[in-house]
């Protein structure tokens, strides 16, 4: 009688941790599967942009003379980096460009100023989806670091950097 009371309780106590374990498990995966979304939008909106930056540039090197403003801006074409990283690229050589733009009258016309205001909504796009991005990351390392840590490290989850954001 008294094995039989011993064994239902380790039953139990084995089917509490699965459930523990699959429960924190879905959470995690829900909450991965919602960062991997967002990343693929913000990655399909970065090559959107630097798409429409490539176009600015073209046009910028037929109209200014000395051309070594944005001579790297080329090269990022054949950089392999990461979405943060190339985030960052992008809105330095951007504010670059509006420079350019402000100080040069040539440059300042309708079709650049519509590729600059498609670079605007873009940018929108990219700050919501960061921010989306952000509040799971958050939400992440919060499950992760509550009872939960156990299961991240058996699954081999790791706590992702968060984007940016202004």
């Amino acid at each position: 009688m008294k094995l039989e009371i011993i064994l239902l309780i380790v039953i139990s106590i084995g089917f509490g941790i699965s459930l523990v374990y699959f429960i924190g498990y879905n959470k995690i995966s829900i909450i991965k599967a919602k960062m991997d979304a967002a990343n693929d939008i913000i990655s399909k909106a970065l090559k959107d942009k630097k798409d429409i930056m490539n176009e600015i540039y073209d046009k910028y090197k037929k109209v200014l003379k000395k051309k070594d403003y944005l001579k790297d801006f080329a090269n990022l074409n054949t950089k392999k980096i990461s979405n943060y990283n190339l985030d960052i690229e992008l809105n330095n050589y951007l504010k670059t460009m509006t420079d350019l733009k402000e100080d040069n009258k040539e440059l300042n016309t309708d079709e650049i100023n519509e590729l600059f205001n498609k670079i605007d909504s873009i940018n929108e796009i990219l700050i919501a989806n960061k921010k989306y991005y952000n509040k799971n990351n958050n939400l992440l390392m919060k499950t992760i670091k509550g009872y939960i840590k156990v299961i991240a490290k058996i699954n081999n989850i790791k706590v992702q950097t968060s984007y940016e954001t202004k």
